[in-house]
């Protein structure tokens, strides 16, 4: 019974996210005006600490394949992996600003720099 519990909980909020995220606009990923925002909040925000200024420190972004929904859901909501724990950034930013980081992002993803060559 704590199980069906704990599995209507997680759909519930899984839900909740995705109808968040359809209902809200999202901007041109590849449109090189948002990609360049993102950037400059990638650095005002501190981002380039743990990922680099050019995502290929530490906590490399530019050797992963990355998708949009993913990159939005971990930089709004933060995320813990080995220890390392992203912080929340929904509340700080708006979506907007969200999505402009989150198409920084996927620019440097290597997804993105695959599609490049």
């Amino acid at each position: 019974m704590r199980f069906l519990v704990v599995w209507a909980g997680v759909v519930l909020v899984s839900g909740l996210v995705l109808a968040k995220l359809h209902a809200e606009e999202i901007p041109d990923l590849k449109d090189p005006k948002v990609i360049t925002t993102g950037h400059e909040l990638y650095l005002e925000k501190q981002c380039a600490h743990c990922h680099g200024e050019d995502g290929r420190g530490g906590v490399n972004l530019a050797q992963r394949t990355l998708d949009a929904k993913g990159v939005f859901t971990s930089i709004a909501d933060g995320r813990e992996r080995n220890g390392i724990r992203m912080p929340e950034w929904r509340g700080v930013l708006s979506d907007k600003q969200i999505w402009e980081a989150t198409a920084y992002v996927l620019s440097i993803s290597q997804a993105s720099n695959k599609a490049a060559n």
